[in-house]
């Protein structure tokens, strides 16, 4: 009965409107559609500040959720977000109920149900994404669903988180359950909350609570649909929700033929699997053809049974939405019609579409992996004629550190440390700048981090310094946003679990186009056995305020350990730092063609080093004073030029220089051949 991969492929497309939906479409009155489509998003917003407000988990509380609302066959209409790609796999649990226990006799779907996902194999990303869903009926009829999903940071798998570094299969991963039936009459059962609490022992409290959440988010919902049904009737709501599709596939058509016809690749490499150094490639080809458009990742390395980071093809195909629908599909609804147009090809036994008992906790951080190969394709597809889109890659992963243990409460926790998620780097653009600390990867809007005193109050936790990464943006003509970095001392406890989750540390997944270079790399660094309470106790004034600072002075005594930004779990003690960073998204144009006053200005903010101004900008100033000497700097760049031209080589000589290359043996292991990464080995899971 679990859908097989091509099943939920076709299950994200939409079903196909009937005669029935035409003419209930053609009811609609002028002007009808956009007044009452307005209303489901006010509905939708309601919805999800009610979600918001009610759960307790840093990644609810700061935007990674979604809200949406779907027809009664499944396909999505509309969401306030949150996280772009909880839209889209959310309908795929709700097929399933649909088309497996509508009418099977033990389960079936009554008004007041509440159902309850969390696993990949039915559609969703990975288990730490949960999500709640319930059937909307007016009248005796099922008229529409509603869901709301966020990612729970915990899942009960054997490393606190959810997302398991290490898991060699999906027996690693906790908690992972099936479309399931959790409430009736509109309340949630005990028994199922019991279960919950028994897999998710870590942090019971979250989990109760944020299951809570959801359902409440879900009820208002479902109510304000009910009310606007039974005030305009059942068959006008499903012309609404039709029409709705209509439009965004529609939209999403003219869009695409305004695109070039023609064949278009990328690749992109990650270097984290299981928290050690190993190169994975992402290729991706891209085929346009009038309204059609075929991703096809044949070339991406195979799966591997060293660690989670894996993903299933469903949820590569909704990852090509967190690229598709902030970009060149800003104005259309967040919805399956826009999908309409797509075809994925994902090769079995890539790490896109690895067996069914690969692990894939990690297969949130591997949409970045698809985000991002897809910016400097479609940089090249779109720039003719939406130029205004066009952006170096905004950054995806960095890292995402947790911890876990007993707070200053004595209360069980384990929690993803929002804040460098959510101010990771924007790309920059044709025109300007990318917007520093920007938010997070595959959020259309509303992602925040959270207050430090927050942060504070909850967690045994104390910060040392919050602030942006110097260099931390791709340079170019115009640069890409920087990210920040954020340094945290345990604090009121003795100890505390943690570990940090990435798939790329000494390679960014984020690009610059058009001669734009990629951001700076961010290592992992903790900092054990320090003498930090000493230094604050007795106000002394070499204190570190950032990450360079620290590492050159050494101000702190203690034991620096510098490694992989993916760190499997450790226990640190009072006192211990760890350090997280969000990246920086990717450059645009040519770094000579800044402005050398925007340089300045970077400067005076700090957002960019002395080093950079001279040697990637070349520009010519007063250290001291930031004075600006233009003459002279046209003059360094001119010279740069003529540089360039000498260390230049001719195609044919770099084709075989750089075929030439290759990286060490040690971490082509899970790469599959050189360089085309073909499979060379069977995977067996136990």
């Amino acid at each position: 009965m679990r859908p097989h991969w091509k099943e939920l492929l076709d299950w994200i497309k939409p079903e196909k409107f009937t005669a029935k939906d035409i003419e209930r479409m053609e009811g609609l009155q002028p002007g009808e559609y956009e007044i009452h489509n307005e209303k489901l998003n006010n509905f939708l917003l309601e919805a999800r500040e009610v979600f918001i407000r009610m759960g307790i988990s840093s990644m609810l509380r700061s935007g990674d959720l979604a809200v949406g609302i779907y027809t009664a066959d499944g396909d999505i209409v509309n969401s306030s977000t949150g996280t772009i790609i909880h839209t889209m796999t959310t309908l795929l649990p709700i097929k399933f109920v649909v088309k497996n226990w509508l009418d099977e006799p033990t389960v079936g779907i009554k008004e007041g149900d509440i159902f309850y996902s969390n696993e990949a194999l039915y559609g969703g990303v990975h288990n730490p994404d949960q999500m709640a869903f319930m059937p909307v009926f007016n009248d005796g009829e099922l008229i529409a669903w509603v869901a709301a999903v966020t990612h729970e940071p915990e899942t009960g798998g054997t490393e606190a988180g959810g997302m398991v570094l290490t898991a060699k299969s999906r027996h690693y991963e906790g908690m992972k359950l099936s479309p399931i039936k959790i409430g009736e009459n509109y309340q949630v059962r005990a028994d199922m909350i019991e279960m919950m609490e028994n897999f998710i022992s870590r942090a019971p409290r979250m989990q109760t609570i944020d299951v809570k959440a959801r359902c409440a988010a879900c009820d208002r919902l479902r109510l304000r649909i009910q009310q606007l049904a039974q005030e305009k009737g059942n068959e006008f709501m499903r012309g609404l929700f039709c029409t709705t599709i209509r439009v965004a596939e529609e939209g999403a058509k003219k869009v695409i033929s305004k695109w070039h016809d023609g064949t278009f690749r990328g690749v992109l490499f990650h270097d984290s699997v299981a928290g050690q150094d190993h190169l994975q490639r992402i290729y991706c080809t891209v085929r346009k053809e009038g309204e059609q458009v075929t991703f096809d990742f044949k070339g991406t390395s195979p799966e591997n049974d060293a660690g989670s980071s894996h993903g299933f093809p469903h949820t590569l195909a909704t990852a090509t939405g967190m690229y598709l629908f902030p970009y060149p599909f800003h104005s259309l609804p967040f919805n399956a019609g826009s999908f309409t147009p797509f075809e994925w090809i994902v090769p079995e036994g890539c790490l896109w579409n690895p067996s069914p008992e690969a692990a894939v906790s990690n297969s949130g951080y591997m949409t970045w992996t698809v985000f991002g190969v897809l910016f400097p394709i479609f940089a090249k597809i779109i720039f003719t004629n939406d130029r205004k889109t066009v952006t170096g890659t905004t950054a995806g992963c960095g890292g995402g550190n947790i911890i876990a243990g007993i707070n200053q409460y004595g209360v069980p926790v384990a929690d993803i440390m929002a804040y460098p998620l959510n101010s990771a780097g924007q790309g920059a653009r044709s025109d300007m700048d990318g917007t520093d600390s920007f938010g997070f990867a595959g959020i259309a809007a509303g992602s925040r981090g959270p207050d430090a005193e927050d942060v504070e109050n909850e967690y045994p936790l104390l910060h040392l310094f919050q602030k942006h990464i110097r260099d931390g943006g791709g340079h170019g003509k115009y640069r890409g946003g920087t990210g920040v970095q954020s340094a945290y001392i345990v604090h009121h406890v003795p100890w505390l679990a943690y570990n940090c989750i990435t798939a790329e540390s000494k390679l960014v997944m984020s690009q610059g186009v058009f001669g734009g270079y990629p951001p700076s790399p961010f290592p992992g660094i903790d900092v054990r056995n320090t003498d930090i309470w000493e230094k604050m106790a007795n106000a002394e004034n070499d204190i570190p305020s950032d990450t360079v600072e620290m590492l050159d002075r050494k101000a702190l005594k203690g034991d620096y350990v510098i490694q992989s930004e993916a760190r499997p779990t450790k226990v640190l003690m009072n006192g211990d730092i760890f350090l997280a960073s969000a990246l920086g998204g990717g450059g645009y144009g040519d770094v000579l063609e800044r402005d050398p006053l925007m340089v300045i200005k970077d400067l005076q903010k700090d957002l960019i080093s002395h080093w950079a101004a001279k040697n990637v900008y070349h520009i010519a100033y007063d250290p001291d004073t930031l004075v600006l000497d233009l003459d002279k700097t046209a003059e360094l760049r001119q010279n740069e030029r003529e540089e360039r031209k000498m260390r230049g080589l001719k195609p044919e000589d770099f084709k075989k220089e750089w075929a030439k290359l290759k990286p060490p043996e040690e971490v082509l292991d899970l790469y599959g051949s050189w360089p085309d990464a073909e499979k060379v080995r069977d995977v067996i899971r136990i």
